[in-house]
């Protein structure tokens, strides 16, 4: 077999994140393939389209299916309804998702779907969810195993550490897990109920709040979202923040330029959006906040392993890329601590981490320590299970 046979014959690294799909060449140092989790019915317009003469017009390309996938789709955004399928577990997208960037690959013919899958898997991924995936790549696509890899382990990898807190910050879901010497403690995690989405829709509405009915503007929730991406700040004394903007303080201005033409002034609403991670009551959601979450998951612990771990606590996710998050968690945990551990506190943020897990797996696979925990497609839809499954 050719070096070129081999490396396409590599197993591929799969993340089905509910906003971001990742898939590239296990040992490779990036994923080939970043696309929004969402999809598209051609005919599901946001709006009446009786009374639209034209609108099968608009397409720009001809097409071949009733939905269209990831890029494509979002290129239809102002007139098509997104759809989430990972939120919508709309298994029969997710295939035709898959195939769409699998065959951009350009993997030759002769080797597609021999590659073995590596799936990162959250700790909360439910058996029903693997079996269906199982159904898909195995069963109906006949690629020759998979293996699910959890992507806290993947994560740890990246920094070379065998112990962590993991706190996974995405855009649906926010789970906090933790790992010691390569052994893990399923009472030692928690899926936090915020995540980058509830930021958005707080951030909305804080723009409408600031608005009122004085002003005539044109803003939803992806619009929102970008504006969260590319201004969002979190800011260690927020009361004392919001004190000073009232006063005068112009530091945090930002004018946004909207599509219809208008213009959006933001100053306190780009650090308070980020304030429901440690006060969910903001946003009518009875829990506690982040940095007590993960305190509780170091504390399940026995107490000789907290000076481990509390040096550990690592971000990962698109949502933890807010600025001064970091510092933020690191000073607020410092609440639930003693004297003698606050010095040991460390919240580390490393550079990349919203790819941080593909990246992890694709270095495990690289050091060979992705052996075990295969299941093997055996031809007759009969799944094989390795010893260590």
């Amino acid at each position: 077999m050719s070096q070129t046979e081999n490396d396409n014959v590599r197993p591929l690294i799969l993340e089905f994140g509910t906003d971001t799909f990742r898939m590239g060449f296990a040992g490779d140092d990036f994923p080939d393939i970043i696309a929004p989790s969402i999809y598209v019915n051609i005919s599901d317009y946001l709006f009446n389209s009786d009374i639209i003469n034209g609108l099968e017009e608009i397409y720009t390309n001809p097409i071949k299916s009733s939905e269209l996938v990831g890029h494509e789709a979002l290129k239809y955004q102002n007139i098509l309804k997104l759809h989430e399928f990972k939120k919508e577990n709309n298994y029969n997208i997710l295939m035709k998702f898959f195939m769409h960037y699998y065959f951009m690959l350009k993997i030759p013919q002769e080797l597609q779907f021999q590659q073995p899958l590596i799936i990162l898997s959250p700790f909360h991924t439910s058996e029903i969810e693997k079996s269906k995936l199982q159904e898909i790549f195995l069963n109906l696509l006949n690629f020759p195993s998979l293996m699910y890899l959890s992507e806290s382990q993947a994560i740890l990898s990246t920094l070379q550490k065998a112990s962590g807190v993991i706190v996974n910050m995405g855009e649906t879901y926010t789970y906090i897990s933790s790992i010691f010497h390569g052994f893990t403690n399923i009472m030692a995690r928690d899926l936090f109920p915020i995540a980058g989405k509830d930021l958005t829709d707080y951030l909305l509405s804080l723009i409408v709040s600031k608005i009122g009915s004085s002003k005539s503007i044109y803003i939803d929730s992806m619009i929102a979202k970008e504006i969260k991406e590319k201004l969002s700040l979190c800011v260690s004394n927020p009361k004392e923040e919001k004190r000073r903007v009232k006063e005068g303080l112009t530091k945090y201005d930002r004018i946004v330029d909207l599509p219809d033409a208008t213009q959006l002034k933001l100053n306190l609403e780009r650090f308070l959006l980020s304030e429901p991670l440690f006060n969910p009551k903001l946003i009518h959601i009875d829990y506690i906040g982040i940095a007590e979450a993960v305190s509780k998951v170091i504390k399940t612990w026995d107490r000789e392993n907290w000076e481990s771990l509390l040096p550990n606590i690592i971000l990962s996710g698109g949502t933890s890329l807010i600025p001064g998050f970091n510092e933020r968690l690191e000073l607020e945990l410092q609440k639930f601590f003693s004297d003698k551990l606050r010095s040991k506190i460390k919240v580390i943020a490393p550079s990349g981490r919203e790819n941080m897990s593909w990246i992890g797996a694709s270095i495990l696979y690289s050091k060979d320590q992705l052996k075990k925990g295969w299941i093997v497609n055996s031809n007759n839809n009969n799944l094989k299970f390795s010893s260590e499954d």
